[in-house]
């Protein structure tokens, strides 16, 4: 066949992907172009335009274009168009014809399929270990939140990413797949970060060639495809899967330019390492291995590569650039660097490895982790004239156990580092002893594989919080139970998929966060009051919400949903219901629409524009009068809408005041769960009020005031174009009781 007859081919298919992926129905069949068109076809193009193992460098680069490119389409105003992400990802698939080849890559040799089989083994591995069951398991709280922000940012806010306190890959990447699929489960959310997930294993095979033979780099990927945190991330909508996979193909690059000094290598370093810190800044514990691999290139040739360099350091301040810039210049960035610098940071150095290694082997089997450590220590020894190597395993590794306060999950970074590391170690072993070798690594992968197995992929039981109970007789734990917070990745099946076809219409309350029950509930109003009507207790709460005794007096038991036979979400309503039922929530599917996901405007019975200070407007209030009789409440609803980020908490006051104080209300928003110190630039926060009113109180009218003051200075933030601290809101009628 011509070349001629391959590209019209290639035009045909990609125009037919394309088409079908804005003309099928939502969902269903439509997922399928769907996912071709983004996360495939461009990268498959960009595989013949560039130098090294394209493969792998072509589909990390398409995958790294369509993101931009979402990015750049978020920019422009109102809701991001289906037919201009379709036709740009059509144009990145198509653009690459228009360019010329790249260095042609050598067939491999007969002995080398034998190495392709052993590379088709570990990828199979992997996609066992990350593929199944990726839809029984319910939403992790931070993927509400992305999923929750990337239909805001789709519908038009553009602030959304700007209000994140990491880089916008893990929005961009669900929203690009939402806005094309028209709908999105958990399954459709998350394979693009299984996809980033299973490439970085090959890639790291790449890289590791560098330095160790081909055998041992395989073995390198093998520990990578065994890599708990690997497994964990590759399962959930979350940027490490993205990290990991642009921050190893800036290594393989950067190794190339190093060998053969090709621009276009030193560029695609470049570039790959502006995705890395476009997916999150954990990307830049990666860069001092790529600096030491290229910058003894610049050291030495000077001026005769300063035009490369120049065009490589602009892309990657282009792609990095392209975010961080307006990031940067937006109001939200000062509460982001104040969570980064002080709660996560801290000041000084402190010791952090106690936390690390209880993560550490939570998330993998402690065999495994011993024993890469053992092989690592060998492997530093035998790399020790590689200097990148070893920054690639030493840099996160200090960095989180003698800088940040709080590491939690993100010791992930060194995952390469100790597969490469280990690996080195491994061949060490084998080149002395090959039995002894070929036993320790087959009863580690064995091992490993069924910790993995267990704890990640099989939802029944839920191993990773009921250990005690269900795990292995024959596994080492350092830890009795798992930490309360940061974990991501492991079954959670509370049943809230079920939840949200019995409750759409009614206010609620849970003791749940609510980055969960937002998005399973959707336009469900949750309320943090005592004024409700369905309280939704999960017996196993991922993030769990203090709730006062108070909310949930008179609450009868309506329904108790079953997750594998056990009870793990109750419903209560205040009606009794005779014999509550049981449902169990196996085989539930949801589909979501981002406009269902999105909470509505809210529009107040009485709208208002009122600014209070710099930092905050009212916006309108609603008013419930229908017990304003002495002994009798009065309900106020203000909605408020953050203009400026609080550097400290303010509390909201609600009075009856006619010169003396009748009845009031004062305290944090939302029921004293939303301070203001948590309130982003641009949100809108609805704050119920009850005054209980006293006994004694004569009928008459009375006026309505609101406003804000510091909690420790007690000073009221003004009202704007008026010489006042407190607003009137209204007359309200106090009636006789009789009346």
């Amino acid at each position: 066949m011509k070349w001629n007859s391959l590209r019209w081919l290639w035009v045909s298919l990609v125009v037919t992907v394309a088409l079908a992926s804005v003309l099928l129905p939502a969902g269903g069949w439509r997922y399928g172009p769907v996912f071709a068109l983004l996360w495939l076809l461009p990268g498959i193009a960009w595989r013949t335009r560039l130098p090294g193992r394209r493969w792998m460098s072509g589909l990390g680069l398409g995958l790294l274009l369509v993101t931009w490119l979402t990015l750049l389409l978020v920019y422009l105003p109102g809701p991001l168009s289906r037919a201009a992400l379709a036709a740009g990802a059509a144009l990145l698939a198509l653009l690459p014809l228009a360019l010329p080849a790249g260095e042609q890559e050598r067939e491999p040799a007969p002995a080398d399929r034998r190495l392709l089989l052993a590379v088709a083994a570990v990828l199979l591995l992997a996609a066992l270990l990350r593929l199944p069951n990726m839809g029984a398991k319910e939403l992790q709280g931070d993927e509400g939140i992305v999923l929750q922000r990337a239909a805001a940012a789709m519908l038009g806010d553009d602030a959304q990413l700007l209000r994140h306190q990491k880089g916008p890959v893990e929005i961009l990447i669900p929203l690009a797949t939402w806005r094309l699929n028209g709908l999105l489960d958990e399954t459709t959310a998350r394979l693009p970060f299984t996809l980033a997930g299973l490439l970085v294993i090959p890639a790291l095979m790449l890289a590791a060639r560098g330095w160790l033979p081909a055998g041992a780099a395989v073995v390198a990927g093998l520990f990578l495809a065994l890599n708990g945190f690997g497994v964990a991330f590759a399962r959930i909508v979350q940027y490490q899967s993205f990290v990991l996979l642009w921050g190893v193909l800036a290594l393989y690059h950067a190794r190339r330019y190093r060998q053969g000094r090709l621009p276009g290598d030193l560029l695609l370093a470049a570039a790959f390492l502006g995705g890395g810190l476009l997916a999150h800044y954990d990307a830049i514990l990666l860069a001092p291995a790529v600096a030491w691999l290229v910058l003894p290139v610049l050291f030495r040739q000077g001026r005769k590569v300063w035009r490369a360099w120049a065009t490589a350091l602009l892309a990657g301040a282009l792609v990095a650039g392209s975010f961080y810039l307006p990031y940067a210049l937006s109001p939200t960035f000062g509460g982001t660097s104040s969570y980064l610098l002080e709660d996560r940071l801290g000041s000084g150095l402190s010791w952090s490895g106690g936390r690390v290694w209880q993560m550490a082997t939570l998330y993998n089997d402690t065999y495994m982790v011993i024993a890469l450590l053992l092989l690592a220590a060998v492997g530093l020894w035998a790399l020790r004239r590689e200097p990148a190597a070893l920054l690639l395993f030493a840099v996160p590794v200090l960095f989180y156990t003698v800088v940040v306060v709080d590491p939690r999950t993100h010791i992930y970074t060194a995952a390469p580092g100790l597969a490469l590391l280990a690996a080195a170690g491994g061949l060490a072993l084998w080149r002395a002893q090959r039995t002894l070798a070929a036993l320790l690594l087959a009863l580690l992968a064995a091992s490993s594989t069924l910790y993995l197995a267990l704890i990640f992929v099989d939802p029944t039981p839920e191993r990773q919080r009921t250990w005690a109970e269900n795990a292995p007789p024959f596994y080492l734990t350092t830890w009795d139970a798992p930490p309360e917070y940061g974990l991501f990745g492991f079954p959670h099946q509370a049943g809230w998929r079920l939840a949200a076809r019995r409750v759409t219409a009614f206010p609620y309350a849970s003791n749940e966060e609510e980055e969960i029950t937002a998005w399973y509930m959707a336009q469900a109003p949750r309320t943090y009051c005592p004024d409700l009507a369905t309280f939704l207790r999960a017996e196993r709460a991922q993030d769990a919400l203090p709730i006062p005794p108070e909310m949930v007096e008179g609450l009868h038991l309506q329904e108790t949903i079953l997750v594998n036979g056990e009870p793990s979400l109750a419903i209560f309503g205040r009606e009794p219901a005779g014999t509550p039922r049981q449902s169990e929530a196996a085989g539930v599917r949801l589909w979501r629409a981002p406009e269902e996901v999105v909470p509505r405007s809210p529009e107040p019975e009485h709208p208002l524009d009122v600014t209070l200070g710099d930092r905050v407007r009212l916006l309108g209030y609603d008013l419930d009068s229908s017990a304003a009789h002495p002994g009798g409440s009065l309900g106020v609803t203000l909605y408020w809408q953050a203009l400026a980020p609080f550097e400290r908490n303010y509390q909201v006051f609600v009075h009856l005041y006619d010169g003396q104080m009748r009845a009031q209300d004062d305290g944090a928003p939302r029921c004293d769960t939303h301070p203001t110190t948590h309130w982003e630039p641009g949100e809108i926060i609805a704050d119920p009020r009850r005054l209980a009113l006293p006994a004694d109180l004569p009928p008459g009218s009375y006026p309505l005031l609101a406003g804000m003051y510091d909690l420790l200075e007690g000073t009221r933030l003004p009202i704007a174009g008026t010489e006042g601290d407190a607003l009137p809101l209204a007359q309200v009628t106090i009636r006789d009781e009789a009346q």
